[in-house]
């Protein structure tokens, strides 16, 4: 629908507040945004679905707004036959807004509820064992069974805490564990476990972004299995996928 003349002027003061915003501080307090996100025509953000899950995850999960709409994007991309598969969940944020994305689908939601198994003296300095603890599976297991959606929690350090599950088939996985020894080991997991559909999509989070120890495990599983292509997305997440789908 057409934008009225009071909706043009309105969203145009809005938008040269918002980069005035940008320009009087520096986002993060390490980088500035030279030029802002501009949301006009962003036909994402004028979808009612992906802006009420927004809405219900925003104090459930630490990611903004543009990684959120990657993933809800690429979820409904991949694989509609596969579960949706998160890892390393936190307060459930995430995988909620996944399971929002494809309400139909199986959301399975790994985490260790207890921070990090191995923290990485060099590659994880961004990151210590005293973050992500204010969580527990309850919480999050309530998310879903209050909105009657298919779902398993699994508690513990993945991959090990799914030794003797069946996952699987998954077409869809959010990889959020921060750490090196984490991703690498998830990464493995599911490169030699075969859970993965042909074509599904892998999604890494804190890729560029002063979290050496993600994109070290990165380079090194690519490096071990050149089927994988990773592809830096813009804010600091890495789509991970196989050569299945160019052929």
């Amino acid at each position: 629908m057409p934008q009225t003349t009071w909706e043009r002027i309105r969203d145009g003061i809005g938008c040269r507040f918002v980069r005035l915003g940008y320009h009087l501080r520096r986002v993060g307090g390490d980088f500035p945004i030279l030029k802002p996100i501009d949301p006009f025509g962003v036909e994402i953000l004028a979808d009612p679905a992906f802006q009420a899950s927004v809405r219900e995850v925003a104090e459930l999960t630490l990611l903004d707004t543009a990684r959120l709409a990657n993933l809800w994007r690429l979820c409904r991309m991949a694989d509609p036959g596969g579960n949706i598969l998160e890892i390393g969940s936190f307060r459930g944020g995430g995988a909620l807004h996944l399971s929002n994305s494809c309400p139909g689908r199986k959301v399975i939601a790994c985490d260790s509820f207890r921070s990090f198994e191995t923290v990485h003296p060099t590659l994880d300095r961004s990151f210590n064992q005293e973050m992500f603890t204010s969580t527990s599976k309850e919480r999050v297991a309530a998310l879903f069974t209050s909105r009657k959606r298919q779902y398993e929690v699994i508690d513990g350090f993945f991959p090990a805490s799914c030794a003797g599950k069946t996952i699987a088939p998954v077409s869809f996985v959010h990889l959020d564990v921060d750490v090196y020894k984490a991703t690498l080991e998830s990464l493995n997991y599911l490169e030699q476990e075969r859970i993965l559909l042909a074509r599904s999509f892998l999604v890494l989070d804190d890729y560029d972004r002063r979290a050496e120890g993600v994109n070290q495990a990165v380079a090194e599983f690519t490096a071990a299995h050149p089927r994988w292509l990773a592809i830096p997305l813009f804010p600091a997440q890495c789509l991970m996928l196989t050569a299945a789908w160019f052929g």
